[in-house]
């Protein structure tokens, strides 16, 4: 056998045992993607589990909350800390969004809101 012959072997060899190591990769890559994959949805489904989507209503004063899904009544309170309360003693284990309204009360909820959770920041420094 001549030189060139084992020279061109050995590249046949190397590029072989290359080729299959990509493949290699490529199956670890899939399998690692598709966990992940499986995890992210997992995640997902729990966290939409434990959200309540609100529409809020407001009239003489007082806010109404209702399901986004189903348009459920949930809750109602003068205040946003009403809400609050109500909604956790109904939901204990459950978070609520703003998810639709009128603007105009949805933006007056968000302000109110944000007040609420600044003093019980402070409160609590």
């Amino acid at each position: 056998m001549e030189l060139k012959d084992i020279v061109v072997s050995v590249l046949i060899g190397v590029g072989i045992g290359c080729g299959m190591i990509v493949l290699y990769a490529l199956y670890l890559y899939r399998d690692l993607k598709a966990r992940v994959d499986q995890m992210i949805a997992e995640v997902i489904a729990e966290s939409e589990a434990n959200l309540v989507g609100l529409d809020i209503e407001l009239d003489n004063g007082v806010y109404f909350c209702y399901n986004n899904e189903d348009k459920q009544f949930i809750c109602q309170g003068s205040t946003v800390a009403e809400i609050k309360k109500a909604f956790g003693e109904r939901f204990p284990t459950k978070t609520a969004y703003l998810a639709g309204g009128d603007p105009e009360t949805v933006e007056h909820f968000k302000t109110e809101l944000l007040k609420l959770a600044t003093d019980e920041n402070s409160t609590s420094q």
